[in-house]
């Protein structure tokens, strides 16, 4: 029994060689052993990924910790070509190909050197301190008039070469350069945003929306009476309301009106008036001569306009003692906030334009002291509010908490008599050129104490 078990073992035997014979028929093992070293220092590199391709034939393989990779490939009948890559995130690839290997032998080895990434030298990132100015823009060929801030981050800055109006032009920049410029047809006086954060160039005679794409600018004409009319009075809006003022520069009050964009209504949802300005500017016709008088009587009666009204906007406003109310509106979140400063209250409402609660308003006491400008900023991309102060030449920004209306921190600009200031991702930026001095009007920043 135990002699034709072992005849029949025998008999498995020779039909596993004959089958093996069958089955690589025209094909020959080769053992292959790769090292992966590092070209410079010569030691092992590990986690190198080597494919090895023999005709349609691919493998992949991982170095261990020893750099060394091992493998048994099998290769076709007359052919001993074979290619290997290999691939690591620090070093540059390395291919070798057509490698021929003698075929009396079983055992091959192959050196890999593998050279590291060329360090690529960059110019160095300085993060300034808070209060430590940094300079945007430069140029020994422009002054910067004005300037606005992208959502990419990109500035937009309205220059001209050596007077303010003449030969002005719109750049496109980043950091380092320069992307697009385009000549300005008329004398650029400012740029402005409408309520959908649309960059405007206001010139004297017309107005220009600033169009940028990529690294490109367009300059869109715009009618002058449209954008003064319907444009600058809406100050935001939210998903259902558009809210707008008919504020007008010659009458110390105004209103301002919730327009709802389902149906076209729209009510007003608070009344802005200075009553000392208002009681001053309509006794201006007590005062006027009698040809006056006349000719703001005649007006009345063509126009339906209260005479003490004509003679107000046309004489009081042109006194030293005429003073526009100021009033703004911000939309922090989903809160309309109304600082309303004659009034000494801070308003505060929905999105849709309904009360939900006032608080006392000081931060504008004593002027004299603390160098109040009548001037709130917004941060374009954090929404926090700061009100300006500037006290012999300093620019201070005051943090608002919206909660109580109050300051509740200070931030001092580094340099004196700074213009055109605007916040944007908790920095600074304003145009600056020191005193008697040959530079150019420069665009700076710094960041803020928050």
């Amino acid at each position: 029994m135990g002699d034709a078990c072992l005849g029949f073992r025998g008999i498995f035997r020779c039909f596993l060689i004959l089958a093996s014979s069958v089955c690589y028929c025209g094909l020959h093992a080769q053992v292959l052993k790769v090292y992966c070293l590092d070209y410079k220092t010569l030691e092992p590199v590990s986690n190198v990924t080597i494919y090895f391709q023999n005709g349609d034939s691919i493998m992949v393989f991982h170095s261990d910790r020893n750099g060394s990779v091992s493998g048994l490939l099998n290769f076709e009948s007359g052919t001993n070509e074979l290619s290997i890559s290999a691939q690591h995130p620090m070093y540059e690839p390395q291919n070798y190909r057509k490698i021929f290997l003698q075929r009396p032998q079983n055992f091959t080895e192959i050196k890999i050197l593998l050279k590291s990434i060329k360090q690529k030298n960059i110019d160095p990132i300085v993060v300034k301190a808070p209060g430590i100015p940094d300079t945007v823009f430069n140029s020994t060929e422009f002054h910067v008039s004005d300037f606005e801030i992208s959502e990419k981050g990109d500035y937009v800055l309205l220059v001209y070469p050596k007077r303010n109006g003449q030969r002005n032009s719109i750049l496109l920049c980043d950091a380092f350069t320069i992307k697009d410029t385009i000549s300005l047809n008329g004398i650029g006086i400012e740029m402005t945003r409408d309520y959908r954060n649309n960059i405007h160039v206001v010139c004297q005679e017309s107005i220009f929306r600033v169009d940028y794409q990529g690294d490109s600018l367009k300059l869109w004409a715009i009618p002058k009476n449209y954008f003064l009319d319907y444009l600058m009075p809406i100050i935001d809006s939210t998903s259902a309301k558009f809210f707008f003022s008919n504020f007008n520069n010659d009458y110390p009050a105004f209103d301002y009106f919730a327009w709802d964009l389902t149906d076209s209504t729209y009510r007003k949802i608070i009344h802005i008036e200075d009553s000392l300005m208002m009681e001053l500017y309509r006794s201006e016709l007590k005062w006027a001569d009698v040809r006056t008088r006349l000719w703001a009587k005649r007006q009345e009666i063509e126009t339906g306009l209260d005479a003490a009204i004509w003679t107000g906007a046309n004489y009081f406003t042109q006194s030293i003692y005429y003073q526009v109310p100021y009033a703004p509106l911000f939309k922090v979140g989903d809160s309309i906030y109304v600082f309303d400063f004659p009034s000494d209250k801070m308003w505060v409402y929905n999105e849709s334009g309904d009360p939900i609660r006032s608080t006392g308003l000081y931060l504008h006491y004593h002027k004299e002291q603390n160098g109040w400008k009548r001037k709130i900023l917004q941060d374009a991309a954090t929404g926090a509010l700061y009100a300006v102060f500037e006290k012999d030449g300093i620019t201070y920004l005051g943090r608002i908490d919206v909660m109580n209306g109050q300051i509740f921190a200070k931030h001092r600009i580094h340099h004196k008599y700074v213009e055109n200031i605007r916040i944007n991702r908790g920095f600074a930026y304003y145009i600056y050129r020191p005193f008697e001095s040959f530079q150019k009007r420069f665009l700076y920043k710094e960041r803020l104490f928050n």
